[in-house]
């Protein structure tokens, strides 16, 4: 299994709560992205994600609704310049086993070039 885990998140219309559609994705090692091995699940993709500019805030502990809108408004506040264009969704990574009590996790903020 790879690391950082990643998991793309969309908020709700009124942007009070997270949208229960969520996409799951995996880093895929360098050794097989020329060649990628062939999903036999009809529902796994594969996505090429362009480089782009990320604005990350760690955090530890479970990762659950009300933690992640916590983290996300955080990191939200930290920015705070009009400068920054933020886009929906945002990423929740998770960097430890969903059974490590003390997680180690990062909301992602990807930046709109």
């Amino acid at each position: 299994m790879t690391v950082p885990i990643v998991t793309v998140v969309c908020m709700d219309e009124a942007r009070s709560a997270l949208s229960r559609d969520v996409t799951v994705a995996y880093y895929m090692p360098l050794q097989w992205q020329a060649h990628p091995p062939r999903p036999l699940d009809p529902d796994i993709t594969m996505q090429e994600w362009p480089a782009t500019v990320i604005y990350s805030r760690s955090f530890s502990g479970v990762t659950n609704e009300r933690s992640i809108l916590i983290e996300m408004n955080g990191l939200a506040e930290v920015l705070g310049s009009p400068r920054v264009r933020l886009r929906d969704p945002f990423i929740v990574a998770s960097y430890s086993s969903p059974a490590t009590a003390n997680r180690h996790n990062e909301i992602w903020f990807l930046e709109q070039l």
